[in-house]
This record gives structure tokens, sequence and C-alpha cells, in this order.
């Protein structure tokens, strides 16, 4: 009895992708992505983004203490600085991370309009305490910039609540 071989085809099955074909894949559009990414968004852009957020919460913050010591905090910016103040604006108190009493807005390299904030203790926001508080027909707007881009934080009347445009 003669000795038969029996030939098998493997089922190839053409219609997909490897897994290394993938991961190539994906490492190209990785490399691509990131370099877009990187000019699109410039550092400065970012640290801007990040000085107006640390302002608005230190805004934030004066409303805090305002309601929890149940008295008149606030911050005023004048003459490109800016500070906290217990009372009276002429009071400055050194915000929570910060060295000096008043914040120089040239160290941060930004600008601001000139303004002041008061929040009594019910959290209620005064452009001068007590006689001009925030309402619709007496907004409270900062502007916040550097040479090419500014932000507005609008302090909310009777809440305090601090927006971003």
């Amino acid at each position: 009895m003669p000795l038969t071989i029996k030939k098998y085809k493997l089922n190839c099955n053409n219609r997909g992708f490897t897994l290394i074909e993938m991961v190539v894949v994906l490492l190209l559009i990785s490399i691509i992505a990131a370099a877009v990414f990187t000019r699109s968004i410039g550092t400065n852009r970012i640290n801007f983004v990040g000085q107006v957020d640390k302002i608005r919460n230190q805004i934030r913050y004066a409303q805090s203490r305002a309601m929890k010591e149940n008295a008149i905090w606030g911050i005023k910016c004048f003459a490109n600085q800016y500070w906290l103040f217990k009372d009276s604006s002429a009071n400055a108190i050194a915000l929570p991370g910060e060295k000096a009493d008043k914040i120089s807005l040239a160290d941060l390299g930004v600008s601001m309009n000139a303004f002041s904030v008061y929040f009594d203790e019910l959290g209620v926001p005064y452009k001068f305490y007590p006689f001009q508080k925030v309402s619709n027909g007496n907004p409270l707007n900062i502007t916040i910039s550097i040479s090419s881009e500014s932000r507005i934080l609008n302090v909310t009347p009777e809440t305090g609540f601090i927006k971003t445009q």
C-alpha cells in the first residue's frame, strides 16, 4: 500500500489588518497629532489661561473669607498691582501662596483694568461697599489681557459667581 500525503491548504483570510499594521498606523497618527497640537497651542496662551484662572480663584477666595468670617473682604486692582483686603482696600493682606501683600501684574505678564470688588457676609458683590452693589444695571467686568488676547471676568449680581468670557 503506497503512502499518500494529503496536502492541506491553509485558510488565508486577506480581509483584515495584522496587529503590527495597526500598531504602526496608530504610532504614526499619534506622532502627527503631537506635532499639530504643539504648534496650535503655545505656552504663552497656556500661561495666560492659567493666570486668568488664578485671578478668578483669588476673587472667589475673598468671597469665601467674607462669608466665613462675617466681615467685608475684597480684591482691589490699581496701578499695575492687585491685593486682597479686609474691611478697607488700604489694608493689603497676602493671598495664599503669595510672598508679598501686593501682586505685581508685570510679574504675571498680564494687565488688568482698575477695579475694586467687595463681598459682604452673604457673599454679595459690591463695587464700593455699601453704596454700589453689583447689579445688571451696574455690572462688574474685569478685563485681563496680554498683547494678543484678553478675557473678561464677569461678576454676577447677588451671588458673586464669576464667569469667564
